[in-house]
């Protein structure tokens, strides 16, 4: 079971999709295009005070803030554009029989799951390396160059593979795409939110209601906000936020939960 050699076989079997493609193509430009947008807003916004010009949202963008700015844009892309197409990594499999076919032809389930979460890998390690290049020619343009905080692209890219591995799990337990992309959607969008909430008024005031997937992976990016801010936000239990380390433990038991529920399935259903 050659990681390498897996990887290959999933690479020539997506890279020809159109499909694959275009998802690649809107992450890297919706990417992109929203941090250009948010530079230019942000910079150029100006307040007046008693005859006094400021810029309140101007120091989002210098070091070390741009980082966690762009992270935080990067998790909209991670949430809506690289989960849809962990769903569709899995339908198309089931579409095309290309999954059956694999097993016909030699691939034991194990690894044809294994593949799956070996090509969920490197494409977060792909997001991630995307984020540090649009990190980096920002601050380029700046002429301000420093390096990016460890723990925040360590977060964003397991923020990466947490939405794909949760994407996959959900286009293998529904297979057809559409129905697949909407339910996937329809969480991230709204159900765990309407969910929280309802637990938090109608059943218990606890805490553990932050552990929900989608908010422990949201809280892997948040935006970075002044100290009296994120107080005021906290102040909340409907709108705090786990700390960075209770996040990030929280994605890795997730992320570990989803792969084995992924290779148990693939290991036990009818391909």
């Amino acid at each position: 079971m050659n990681p390498l050699l897996l990887l290959k076989i999933e690479w020539c079997k997506f890279w020809p999709s159109g499909t694959f493609r275009v998802f690649i193509g809107l992450y890297a430009g919706s990417f992109a295009l929203v941090m250009f947008l948010a530079r230019s807003m942000g910079q150029n916004m100006t307040f007046t005070s008693n005859g006094a010009a400021s810029h309140p949202l101007a120091g989002l963008f210098d070091y070390p803030n741009n980082w966690a700015l762009l992270a935080c844009i990067g998790s909209w892309m991670n949430a809506f554009v690289l989960g849809s197409l962990g769903v569709f990594l899995i339908t198309m499999e089931f579409s095309n029989r290309t999954l059956r076919q694999s097993v016909i032809f030699g691939m034991t389930r194990l690894e044809a799951a294994v593949s799956k979460l070996v090509w969920a890998v490197a494409l977060a390690l792909s997001a991630t390396l995307f984020y540090l290049v649009l990190g980096f020619g920002g601050e380029i343009l700046d002429g301000n160059l420093g390096l990016p905080p460890v723990g925040q692209v360590a977060c964003f890219g397991l923020q990466a593979l947490g939405y794909l591995c949760l994407g996959n799990l959900i286009g293998l337990l529904i297979r057809q795409t559409a129905i697949s992309v909407l339910t996937y959607l329809a969480y991230v969008l709204f159900l765990e939110t309407a969910c929280r909430w309802f637990f938090y008024f109608s059943v218990a005031k606890t805490r553990l209601l932050l552990f929900l997937p989608d908010q422990v992976l949201g809280a892997l990016s948040p935006l970075p906000v002044p100290e009296s801010v994120n107080h005021a936000i906290n102040s909340s239990p409907l709108t705090r936020s786990l700390s960075t380390a209770e996040a990030a433990v929280a994605a890795l038991i997730y992320i570990g939960l989803f792969a084995a529920l992924f290779c148990r399935r693939i290991i036990k259903a009818n391909l």
